[in-house]
């Protein structure tokens, strides 16, 4: 068989694999940042106290929270969302035999639920709770239509309706398009189910009817993508990229994060890197700080997740905990949802045991060993709370115990 033959007879599959090219592609060597800006906003834990069900929506909470917690990785994010777009075109395809015979034109169409979700994995405001969402209602929806009875199949959607309102939210709206027939039915008891659960939640309406965790704030509490960028390269400790990625950096923090990857690749000295980021009060003018004394300043601004956590980066590189705490705490009071974040709790459990709060230190290392990919970590640094000698063994901890102990501490909050 030719391979004009082959692609004549499974172009379909063809297309649905340079889908899944393209999707994994994109994400990890172009926007790699974003997916990782969104892990760092989720703790994640396998318990049913986390399962999320006392509100609508919250069981596609739960899920995107789930594979959120994957995007530590840039890898592990450009394979889920490969997955959960492909899974999309599926489903898509699927629901679309209701309306149209042709394979080709069931085909083209099934290719706009992932286009159109990848468009939303773009906004970084948009949590995956509403992916999770619609790709539910898709598969109860197929899974419905695979009832031969058609009385049977109105009665399971009546039914459906507002148990998958509850499960997923405002999506489940999708679920009354599958059948024509019960549009006026279904879409009362849609209806209904999104008023009454008004009552029982403690959200406005506008933000029920809007979806209680499909849209955050906004852009600016999860950051610019060049904070974004930035805070994942310094995760990553990639100095000399980070220079050339921001000559000229916008963000306050970024700028601050460009001084320390020229500190740490040699270009300038800690006493010339000192003397850009702690100045006088008469050089620093009235530009916006937030650690101060009565007579310095440490000269960095933070106004979202991904700026906090540079500082938080920043300060830990400095040798400066107190500031690494604090920058910690006010990254998880960014996080629009109210939500904690795993990394977040793990630096703090890292000042802790620099500081010497290990009672603190074993609250936050006990949660991050509900998790999936802290727990390893976490499990490491237990024996360095219960005996603090085994410090002297781990090389960061030692280290940054040595800065703590040897650099002036003059930003105790």
């Amino acid at each position: 068989m030719t391979i004009k033959a082959v692609l004549s007879r499974y172009w379909q599959h063809v297309v649905v694999v340079l889908l899944a090219i393209g999707v994994f592609c994109f994400w990890l060597f172009l926007y790699p940042y974003i997916p990782v800006a969104r892990e760092m906003s989720v703790l994640f834990m396998w318990n049913t106290d986390y399962l999320m069900l006392a509100v609508p929506g919250g069981l596609a909470q739960y899920l995107g929270e789930g594979v959120a917690q994957l995007f530590v990785n840039p890898v592990n994010a450009a394979i889920a969302y490969a997955v959960l777009f492909v899974i999309a075109q599926l489903l898509g395809k699927q629901l679309l035999k209701i309306v149209f015979r042709k394979s080709k034109i069931q085909f083209v169409l099934s290719l706009i639920p992932p286009i159109a979700l990848w468009g939303v994995a773009m906004l970084p405001h948009i949590p995956l709770t509403l992916t999770m969402a619609v790709l539910l209602v898709m598969g109860a929806g197929c899974a419905i239509m695979g009832i031969s009875s058609k009385s049977t199949r109105g009665i399971v959607f009546c039914v459906a309706i507002p148990v998958m309102y509850w499960l997923t939210g405002p999506a489940a709206i999708l679920l009354t398009l599958c059948c024509i027939r019960w549009i006026p039915l279904t879409a009362t008891l849609f209806a209904a189910s999104l008023m009454g659960s008004s009552y029982l939640v403690p959200y406005p309406l506008e933000q029920v009817v809007r979806g209680i965790d499909y849209d955050w704030s906004g852009v600016k509490e999860m950051g610019t993508y060049e904070e974004m960028e930035c805070d994942m390269l310094i995760r990553q400790k990639k100095w000399n990229k980070i220079l050339r990625k921001f000559p000229t950096p916008v963000s306050p923090a970024v700028r601050s994060a460009t001084l320390l990857a020229s500190f740490q690749t040699g270009r300038i000295t800690y006493q010339q890197l000192m003397s850009r980021i702690v100045v006088p009060v008469e050089q620093f003018g009235s530009q916006p700080s937030v650690f101060c004394t009565e007579d310095t300043h440490f000269v960095v601004y933070f106004g979202s997740v991904s700026s906090a956590f540079i500082v938080s980066d920043l300060a830990t590189q400095l040798g400066w905990p107190n500031i690494t705490q604090r920058a910690a705490f006010e990254a998880m009071e960014y996080i629009p949802n109210h939500n904690k974040s795993a990394r977040a709790l793990k630096q703090l459990a890292e000042v802790c045991i620099i500081t010497g709060q290990y009672p603190l230190a074993r609250k936050y290392l006990s949660i991050l060993e509900g998790t999936t990919f802290y727990r390893g970590w976490a499990q490491k640094m237990r024996p360095l709370v219960d005996d603090p000698t085994l410090i002297e063994k781990n090389p960061f901890m030692k280290e940054s115990l040595e800065k703590y102990a040897n650099t002036q501490d003059i930003f105790f909050i």
